[in-house]
């Protein structure tokens, strides 16, 4: 998996505030060692594209992959303008979306509406994909 993440065009850590710091492509495996934040790492829409055909997405998209420890610190609770799929390649993850906890199991995913509320709970460890529809 750490070979497809450094193919990716940018990777941060989210903080305590839910705010992205930018780091190196290379040290991604050091900070998901670590397991202190979420890892995220950009522009893997060609790393994925067989994910994306199997949801059936054929519209301009990007894939963003989001790598988090047990309880790892992520986003506060927010919307996106657009439509996104959210799909887990391992682990699990716990997320709060419009007021309901949702429990997504690995190979399996969901379609948050644009403009609905959410955010990760990351209470299991997991590896996401975050599919944004254009």
């Amino acid at each position: 998996m750490l070979d497809i993440l450094h193919k990716g065009s940018k990777a941060c850590f989210i903080d305590s505030a839910g705010r992205d710091h930018v780091i190196p492509v290379l040290s991604i495996g050091r900070h998901i060692a670590e397991e202190r934040n979420v890892v995220k790492v950009e522009g893997l829409e060609h790393e994925f594209e067989h994910i994306v055909q199997k949801l059936g997405i054929t519209d301009k998209h990007t894939v963003h992959c989001y790598i988090s420890p047990p309880f790892g610190i992520s986003f506060p609770d927010h919307t996106d303008p657009i439509d996104v799929f959210i799909y887990v390649l391992e682990g699990s993850k716990t997320m709060m979306i419009d007021g309901e906890i949702t429990i997504i199991e690995e190979g399996s995913y969901i379609k948050i509406p644009a403009n609905t509320p959410h955010h990760a709970m990351n209470i299991e460890p997991s590896i996401m994909l975050s599919i944004g529809i254009e």
